[in-house]
C-alpha cells in the first residue's frame, strides 16, 4: 500500500462508508471504491465487510489500522515540517555579527523575526570581522552582518540599508544647539574616539578631519562603548547612527556630521549556497529595521 491508499483505508474506517470518505478526501465516491477495492486485490484479503451502506472493518483491517497509526502520524508531521519551511515559522539560523550592528540593528530585527516564529531556534554570536568571515567560509554561519561588504571571493556582500557617522551627547552640552556639528565646532569640546586602525576611526580621519588624527583623550573600540561613555558625560562621541539611534537606548542627543560621512550595512552569505528561505526572510527583516540616517531622530524631535 502507498501513502494514498494508506490515508484512503484509514479515512473509510474513520467514516464506515465511502460517501463520508470521499466527502473527507475531496474524492468522488466511486474514486474511494475502486480504490478498496484495489487494495483488498493487492493485499489478497477482505478489508471490509458490506453491509446496507456501510463497510464495517475486518479484524485484520483493524489490526492494520493500529498498526498505521505511527507511519501515519509521522506524515503528518513531515507534512507540517515542510508547511513550516516553506512558511519560514520554524527552523534554525545561525548568525554572525560585527559588534555595531549586534548592538544595535540585529536585536531589532531579531525581536520581531522571531515575534512572529515561536519555534524558530537562533544561534547568534557577536564577533570581529575576521571571526565573522571565518565562520562563514567554515559554515558554521548562515549569516552575517556587518558595517562593511568585505569583498572575498567565495561571499556575497548584500547591502542592507545606510546610515551616517554622528555626534552623540548628553541633553545638557552646549553642542545640542547646533542642527549639525562640524570639525571645527568639536574644538575645545572633550571626545570620545576609536583605537587606532579601527575602521570607523579612519574613516572619520579621512571624510570628516581631511586626513587629520584629532586628539581624544579617551579611545575605544566600539561604537556601543563610545555611546556609554558619552552618557556618563566623559565627551562627545562620533560614532555610528546604527548604533547611536538604536530604540532610544540611550539617553543622548544625536546630530548628523557635516560633511556627511557614510556607513552601510551589509548581509554576508556564501556565494555557492543560497541562502535558505529562512535566512532570506530573516534578510527582509533587517532591512525593514535599518532606520534611515538621521532621518528619524530628526522627525522625533
Amino acid at each position: 500500500m502507498n501513502l494514498r491508499q494508506l490515508e484512503i483505508f484509514r479515512e473509510v474506517i474513520r467514516c464506515q462508508t465511502t460517501v463520508a470518505a470521499a466527502q473527507g478526501l475531496a474524492l468522488s465516491q466511486p474514486a474511494v471504491s475502486t480504490a478498496v477495492k484495489q487494495m483488498e486485490r493487492q493485499l489478497g484479503f477482505q478489508l471490509f465487510q458490506r453491509q446496507g451502506n456501510r463497510l464495517i472493518p475486518t479484524p485484520e483491517a483493524l489490526e492494520m489500522y493500529r498498526d498505521s497509526d505511527p507511519i501515519f502520524s509521522m506524515v503528518q508531521s513531515f507534512s507540517r515540517k515542510v508547511a513550516a519551511l516553506r512558511d519560514t515559522r520554524s527552523g534554525s539560523l545561525r548568525l554572525l555579527a560585527t559588534p555595531p550592528i549586534a548592538n544595535a540593528l540585529v536585536p531589532r530585527a531579531l525581536a520581531r523575526f522571531a515575534s512572529r516564529r515561536p519555534e524558530l531556534h537562533v544561534d547568534f554570536d557577536v564577533r570581529r570581522t575576521d571571526g565573522v568571515i571565518e565562520g562563514l567560509e567554515s559554515g558554521a554561519a548562515d549569516l552575517g552582518v556587518s558595517l562593511e561588504p568585505y569583498a572575498r571571493p567565495g561571499l556575497e556582500a548584500e547591502l542592507i540599508g545606510a546610515g551616517q557617522m554622528v555626534c552623540a551627547m548628553t541633553p545638557d552640552h552646549p553642542l545640542t544647539a547646533k542642527s549639525e556639528i562640524s570639525p571645527a565646532m568639536l574644538s575645545g569640546h572633550r571626545m570620545i574616539g576609536f583605537e587606532p586602525g579601527a575602521r570607523l576611526g579612519l574613516l572619520l580621519q579621512r571624510d570628516f578631519f581631511a586626513g587629520a588624527r584629532p586628539p581624544c583623550p579617551i579611545e575605544v573600540r566600539y561604537s556601543n562603548t563610545a555611546c556609554l561613555l558619552a552618557e556618563a558625560g566623559l565627551g562627545v562621541a562620533l560614532v555610528d547612527s546604527f548604533t547611536a539611534i538604536s530604540g532610544s537606548r540611550y539617553r543622548l542627543e544625536v546630530r548628523p556630521l557635516r560633511p556627511r560621512v557614510s556607513v552601510e550595512a551589509y548581509a554576508l552569505y556564501q556565494k555557492a549556497r543560497a541562502p535558505k528561505r529562512l535566512v532570506r526572510a530573516f534578510i527582509d527583516e533587517l532591512k525593514k529595521a535599518v532606520r534611515p540616517a538621521f532621518l528619524e531622530t530628526s522627525e522625533d524631535r
